[in-house]
Formats: structure tokens, sequence, C-alpha cells
């Protein structure tokens, strides 16, 4: 935000206290889970009965006009799902209801814009030949399935996976606790902030929450009496929020300078694979949007907050899952 870092005196940063909050995993979670993976490992198995929505079928298509092919309308062996939007309306229409082995007809007028003006407003036949039909068979939540997924038992395939969700949940807690820590560390310091820059950034933001309920059609008055808030403490908010983001990000240069905290090589390379795979997209796909120095920051503040964490006064708190309803009784 700032253009250069102003004069900076750290106040305390170890010995903080905050606390970490670690969500429950729930019952519910863990059950969605198993029905994930099962979808995951789902299988098209082929069948005899007719083709409908969400099955795969393969098969060849041709158009033709007064008998003649329609040149570039031929396919052969094309695999499609149907449901999909893959196929053409009127021929997965024509699909349906047909099995595996069936050649059909069906008429197709094309529109009067069409792109291809000798087939404007036409109305053309196709053949449509179906080789095979395969319907989705997604496993059961059972014994079976655990077992073809490495696990004793079903119990043990859901104690995995609460294992797995409470590993996240306490990372998370991990995460928000350090950037708590890391916010109390920028309060505490000392600085000439370029005030002129925290109210151009609050301005900013001002304005895109302006352009945003524009483009929604809600006016602002009535953004701000939904939120019993003015314009003038919206901007004020705005001031403090920029002010919290720089103090933040000055504490995390400070504390990494005077502790030698730093990004290795190695580190960012690795963070841009980590990236690549996490976005499914090419490491230099990645290189492109981010520097080197930017990953090396968030990584560098990534350590302060770990840093500020191992060195902080933590209390933990297990926060219980919410309790259901009672049924009533009839």
């Amino acid at each position: 935000m700032a253009d250069k870092h102003p004069n900076i005196t750290l106040g305390q940063y170890k010995g903080l206290a905050v606390t970490r909050h670690v969500r429950p995993v729930l019952d519910q979670t863990v059950e969605q889970e198993i029905g994930h993976r099962c979808r995951l490992h789902a299988r098209y198995v082929p069948t005899s009965a007719p083709a409908k929505r969400g099955d795969k079928v393969t098969l060849d298509f041709e158009g033709f006009r007064d008998g003649q092919p329609i040149p570039d309308s031929k396919m052969e062996n094309v695999t499609v799902l149907l449901g999909t939007g893959k196929l053409m309306p009127a021929a997965e229409q024509a699909v349906y209801g047909h099995s595996a082995g069936e050649t059909f007809q069906f008429d197709f007028t094309y529109p009067a814009d069409f792109r291809v003006e000798n087939l404007s407003g036409v109305t053309a036949q196709f053949t449509i030949t179906l080789h095979s039909v395969a319907e989705k068979h997604t496993p059961a939540a059972d014994e079976a399935f655990a077992k073809s997924r490495g696990f004793e038992s079903m119990e043990a395939m859901r104690a995995q996976i609460r294992k797995e969700k409470e590993a996240i949940h306490e990372q998370a807690a991990d995460r928000k606790a350090g950037q708590d820590l890391l916010d109390m560390a920028g309060a505490n310091l000392t600085a000439d902030l370029p005030e002129k820059q925290l109210a151009a950034e609050a301005q900013r933001e001002y304005r895109l929450l302006e352009d945003k309920l524009k483009k929604s059609g809600i006016p602002l008055d009535a953004y701000c009496k939904s939120c019993r808030t003015t314009p003038e403490q919206l901007k004020a908010s705005y001031r403090q929020i920029a002010e919290k983001r720089l103090r933040s990000i000055l504490a995390a240069k400070a504390i990494s300078e005077a502790e030698g905290i730093v990004a290795r090589k190695d580190e960012v390379d690795a963070e841009y694979r980590r990236l690549a795979a996490q976005h499914v997209t090419s490491e230099e796909e990645i290189r492109k949007v981010l520097s080197p120095d930017a990953v090396a920051a968030a990584l560098v503040a990534q350590k302060v907050q770990a840093f500020l964490l191992e060195n902080a006064q933590v209390t933990t708190i297990h926060d219980k899952a919410p309790e259901r309803p009672a049924k009533k009784e009839d």
C-alpha cells in the first residue's frame, strides 16, 4: 500500500495472549465426505435399457438434406454424457428412449439466421446410430466400499476422515490465531503512517462498494440504513481497515528482519508448484500472475505468524457442535 516504509519501532510481539478456536467436525461433514468419495468412484455400466438423462452414450451422427449428406455434419463413435449440453438439444431429445443398437432419424429446422447461409431455414433429416448406453453406478457407502478403499471397515474409514478433517480445523485455527497475533503486533508498533495513502485506500474501497451496490440496483442510503450506519461511518471504517492492514504488513516485515525470518528460493519454488497444483494450471501461468517477491513475502508472513504463535500465551478452545433441536412429540 505504501510507496516506502515509514520509520518503525516494534512494540511487544512476543508473549502476546491469544485464543485459538477449533471448530468441531460434525457427523454430517464426515458422511458428506463419504458420499463425495463414493461419487468419485462411480462407474458407467453398459445397459440395454433406454437412454435417459445422465447416461453415457456412444453414437454416430449425420445430417442429410434432400437425401444428400450435409458437409461437416458427420460424427462417428462420439461419446457424450446426456444432459450436459454436448449434443444439440434436438439430437439429445431424439436419443432419449432409444436403446443400444438402434438406428433412428429426426428432423431439425435450422434457424433463419443460421451462420451457414444455404442451411438457413432448411429442414434437414438426421440419422443417429446408438452404439452403446451406459448408466452411472455409484457404490453404496458400505463395508465393501470401505474395504475397496483400503480400510478394514466403514467405521475405520469414518475415523480416518474425521482425523483428516480435525487436522484441517487445527490448521485453520492456527492461521486465524497467527493473523490475530500479527494484528496485535501491528497495533503495538509505532510508525509514521502515510495518511494520504490510507485515505486514498479507504476511498477506493468506498468507491468499490458504491459500484457494487449500483450494479445490484441498491441505493447507498438503503444499504446504510439496513446496516445501521452512515456513509461517513463507512468511510471511517474503511480507513481503520486500511490502517490495520498496513500495520500488519509493516509488523511482518519488521519482525522478520528482527528475527532473521526469510523465505529460501527452494521454498518459493515449492510454493509455485503447490499453487499450480491447487489451481490445476502450469507453474509458468502462476509465475505470470505472482512475482517471486510476492510469493516470498507471503511465505515470510506465514513464518512470522507461526513464530508469533510459538512465542505466545495460547489458550485453545474446542468449540462445541450445535445441538440439534429436539423432535416434537406427537
